[in-house]
């Protein structure tokens, strides 16, 4: 059976989306989030990618990705997939596929969508009862934009440089647009096919 021909972005921004075969842990201690977010930082300079937002859970990975073509992100994506499972493997001598199929690229074909996006993948330790705020949990990009961490894998995302010309200002209006619970945000997620 032939692949789906991946759709491309007007936008070039993908909610990327990567998960563990059979839903299995791939991030078991804080040295396997820190390798794959080393992996990110080289190999998005190395494809021209730009990471606004991302969100590491046991199991899955969230990314908010601009590429300037599908080459490039399917090339990040396929080497970023290939070194993680050598990783991996040589840690816990895991035997077999460690990613369910290839890595979700859905297309974000308005750039207003960026903050919304970006909300709901840092929210993801929220949903998962793992944080109550998005700030306590550590490896997501939130930390970067409501707080003074930096990474180098963020790039920050046009629409939250837009929220304010004053960065304390912008932290905190992030930061309370992040942690506000709406219960639109589900049926909006479901609309947009994102859970």
């Amino acid at each position: 059976m032939p692949r789906k021909t991946r759709q491309e972005s007007p936008t070039g921004i993908y909610h990327w989306i990567s998960r563990g075969i059979h839903r299995k842990k791939i991030f078991h201690r804080q040295e396997d989030f820190r390798y794959f977010l080393g992996l990110v930082k080289d190999l998005k300079v190395i494809y021209s990618q730009k990471i606004h937002h991302y969100c590491l859970m046991d199991n899955h990975v969230h990314m908010l990705v601009y590429s300037p073509s599908l080459e490039n992100l399917s090339l990040f994506s396929h080497f970023l997939a290939r070194k993680y499972a050598y990783y991996y493997c040589g840690q816990y001598k895991w035997i077999g596929p460690l990613f369910q199929g290839r890595y979700k690229g859905i297309p974000v074909d308005d750039e207003k969508y960026l903050l919304e996006c970006g909300r709901y993948i840092e929210r993801n330790p929220i949903k998962a009862q793992l944080a109550l705020r998005a700030q306590d949990y550590p490896y997501s990009s939130f930390q970067e934009y409501a707080g003074d961490t930096e990474s180098g894998v963020v790039d920050p995302s046009p629409a939250y440089l837009a929220l304010d010309d004053r960065q304390e200002v912008r932290q905190r209006m992030y930061e309370h647009y992040v942690n506000t619970d709406r219960i639109e945000n589900t049926k909006k997620a479901r609309e947009l096919k994102l859970v």
